[in-house]
């Protein structure tokens, strides 16, 4: 969602910018005696003053309007996801002291571990709120010797986590593939 505020904001802002530039060139056209450069306002000007606050065009406007509006502020007090994992500070030795791990941050520590076991040559990992998946490759070229490092990558993560010491630790889930020729 943070992609798409900045893109709004920036949409918005580019078009409050052209609204200035746009009424300053009018009312200098306007104050010089000139006729409309760039917008038609008279006729704009002359259709509002005809057109009564009650018409179905000005509600239709206005409902379209409100339900944007609605539609905009809903999206902004849905909560936004959790991208931090919270360490436990009891668990950390540190009661008085507030942790907090990027999603990011447990990815490398995790991919850290994970390659530091022998017959790993490489990993990828992915931390979501509730899951990490780890995507090991074995230096090996077989799948029985990729299978044998099952175990130990598996028992690294967990220790990598536990040292996290994570209020809430993620469901793991690991896959070891032997490595490419």
């Amino acid at each position: 969602m943070r992609v798409a505020n900045r893109v709004l904001a920036a949409l918005l802002s580019l078009a409050v910018a052209c609204a200035g530039v746009l009424l300053i060139i009018e009312v200098v056209a306007a104050r010089t005696g000139q006729h409309a450069v760039v917008v038609s306002w008279p006729a704009a000007y002359d259709w509002a003053t005809r057109t009564a606050w009650i018409s179905s065009s000005i509600r239709v406007t206005a409902g379209i309007l409100i339900a944007l509006g609605l539609v905009l502020l809903i999206a902004e007090l849905k909560p936004a996801r959790v991208s931090r994992h919270a360490a436990d500070p009891a668990k950390a030795g540190a009661a008085d002291i507030d942790t907090i791990y990027t999603r990011r941050g447990v990815a490398v520590a995790i991919r850290s571990a994970v390659t530091d076991v022998d017959g790993v040559r490489g990993a990828s990992v992915k931390v979501t709120r509730r899951k990490v998946t780890i995507g090991a490759t074995a230096a090996a070229r077989d799948k029985a010797a990729a299978r044998t490092l099952l175990e130990p990558v598996t028992a690294a993560a967990r220790q990598r986590m536990a040292a996290l010491s994570l209020r809430q630790p993620p469901a793991l889930s690991v896959r070891v593939v032997p490595g490419s020729r």
